[in-house]
């Protein structure tokens, strides 16, 4: 009799144990994203993030507590939750900074719908135009490696150079392809220029380094004097390229694609990735490619010296990454951008919505 009362209990058991219809599960509560007013994107680091010989990342992560994973990326993320400020390092090259630009933005941990972005980086400086430990403001970013290519052993009798736009039949061939958008990235001038109004004051060590530097372009007037704060065009391209007949070429190709109204001043390495990425994120609202400013330093001339070659010049450039104004141009990248990054952060209730150009007053006056 027992027996059967268990076994007739067994199922009814069984069935309130794994309901026929079981409720899901109650979602996760998620966080807000965090408040975003600026990211610093570098892209050129030695060793670590802290605390050994430093590139660009090392003077901003020093002063942001908070390191965030980042696993799409090639660093750890940094984050001040006082200032809103957020540190990505893209890693050298177009290609990365486009991936690393890309992953930030997609990120829902992050709310970058306002917030503005600023490229501190060093660069090859053009001795023609500027001086080494100098910090230019970027108006028009130029690709250098979208186009056509011969080896100009092969190219017809009177061409330059062998590289020339898609869809041209020579270098420098009028009129302009009818889509510039691959090479040609146009930042907000008024920003810019805003940006420049901002710092143009800032004093740049003139250190006997630079100044030794400096010996050996006698020829170029512009590269003879101090480093200051400028405006200017960058060249930019995965390939560090150096020497007088290239500088020669990326003059005119930078002149060619801005309708003559382009002034090569520094070439750099990541910035058409950074900013072909924010054209993308933008057409989602995931940020405002608007709100993008590009700073560069020169960390070294992108031409030999009197009396030294093309290769030998490159080499002592490039040897364990020994470039030749490497700390003035990195004291320059944060000395300049952390004016602007401390202007727009901290009076946030004027730049959240309004974007700054050269004709509106800044809250304060900057400080040292």
């Amino acid at each position: 009799m027992i027996g059967a009362l268990l076994a007739l209990a067994a199922p009814v058991q069984a069935a309130q144990a794994v309901p026929a219809h079981p409720r899901p599960a109650a979602p996760a509560a998620r966080s807000a994203p965090l408040e975003v007013r600026m990211v610093v994107v570098t892209a050129f680091e030695i060793g670590a993030d802290t605390g050994d010989m430093a590139g660009e990342y090392q003077a901003w992560a020093e002063e942001m507590p908070q390191a965030l994973p980042f696993p799409l990326g090639y660093r750890d993320l940094r984050y001040d939750p006082v200032r809103k400020l957020l540190l990505l390092s893209t890693g050298i090259g177009t290609n990365r900074a486009a991936a690393s630009t890309m992953a930030l933005g997609l990120d829902p941990r992050f709310d970058l719908s306002k917030a503005y972005w600023l490229v501190a980086a060093i660069a090859g400086v053009n001795p023609e135009t500027a001086s080494i430990g100098s910090a230019a403001w970027i108006g028009d970013v130029v690709d250098t490696d979208y186009g056509y290519l011969v080896d100009p052993r092969e190219a017809p009798e009177g061409w330059p150079y062998g590289m020339f736009a898609r869809g041209a039949s020579g270098p420098y061939a009028q009129p302009l392809p009818e889509d510039k958008s691959f090479n040609l990235f146009e930042t907000n001038r008024g920003l810019r220029d805003w940006a420049y109004g901002l710092t143009k004051s800032v004093v740049l060590p003139d250190t006997p380094n630079l100044r030794k530097i400096r010996e050996g372009y006698a020829a170029y007037p512009a590269a003879t004097r101090p480093p200051s704060v400028m405006t200017g065009d960058e060249a930019t391209g995965q390939t560090f390229w150096h020497g007088a007949m290239l500088n020669r070429h990326t003059e005119r190709w930078v002149s060619y694609w801005t309708g003559g109204k382009g002034t090569f001043v520094m070439t750099g390495m990541e910035d058409s990735g950074v900013l072909a990425s924010l054209r993308q994120l933008a057409k989602t609202g995931r940020a405002d490619s608007r709100r993008a400013m590009i700073l560069r330093t020169g960390s070294n001339y992108s031409l030999q010296p009197a009396g030294k070659s093309a290769v030998a010049s490159l080499m002592a450039e490039s040897s364990d990454d020994n470039l030749s104004g490497l700390g003035e141009s990195l004291f320059a990248a944060h000395a300049v951008g952390r004016r602007v990054v401390d202007e727009i952060t901290g009076h946030w209730a004027r730049y959240r919505d309004t974007i700054p150009s050269a004709s509106a007053p800044t809250a304060s006056a900057p400080v040292d």
